[in-house]
This record gives C-alpha cells, sequence and structure tokens, in this order.
C-alpha cells in the first residue's frame, strides 16, 4: 500500500502544485526516500518557443517516508509517442532559454 500512496502523493503535487497533471512510469524504494518517474505534458509556450510538437517531460522525483515530495528535476523530454529520449542538460537548457 506504501507504493499507492507515494503514486497519489505524487501525481497530487505535479497537479494542485505545478498544474501539471501526470503518469508515473515507476516507483523504487531508497534507504530514506522513494524514487518516482513521471511523465507530464510540457507547456505549451516552451513548446511554442522551440517549434515543437507535442512533448513530454520525465521528472525524477524524490518522496520522504511522510508521502511529502522533497525533490524533482526533470531529466528528459521527448516527443509524444517517439522512442527517442533527450536528455536535459542543466546549464545547456538555461543557455537556450
Amino acid at each position: 500500500m506504501a507504493i499507492k500512496k507515494i503514486i497519489e502523493a505524487v501525481q497530487h503535487f505535479f497537479c494542485e502544485v505545478l498544474g501539471k497533471p501526470g503518469k508515473i512510469i515507476g516507483v523504487s524504494p531508497g534507504e530514506d526516500c522513494w524514487k518516482v518517474q513521471i511523465e507530464v505534458p510540457e507547456e505549451v509556450e516552451y513548446m511554442r518557443r522551440r517549434a515543437k510538437g507535442d512533448l513530454m517531460a520525465i521528472y525524477d522525483v524524490l518522496v520522504d517516508h511522510c508521502y511529502e515530495v522533497i525533490s524533482f528535476e526533470r531529466v528528459a523530454l521527448m516527443e509524444r509517442g517517439s522512442l527517442i529520449i533527450y536528455p536535459v542538460e542543466p546549464n545547456k537548457e538555461e543557455e537556450k532559454a
């Protein structure tokens, strides 16, 4: 049942706090927290600036044992329906913006 609560916590966080509903694609336990991956549609403005079609972002999310999201980071982008994943390089993305 812990995994169900973890999934609900992450989905709630992304919907309510970030306004990005998503689909959980992975959950794994760690020593101090849970690692969750969620796939969410990327913002329309972001897509428009880069002349891209529908983009999906993959986020790594850490959740503590009290079911609180303690960190999240976008790690990849991919076009909807594509098998090609584009890793996000922290410094490179800031340079492009």
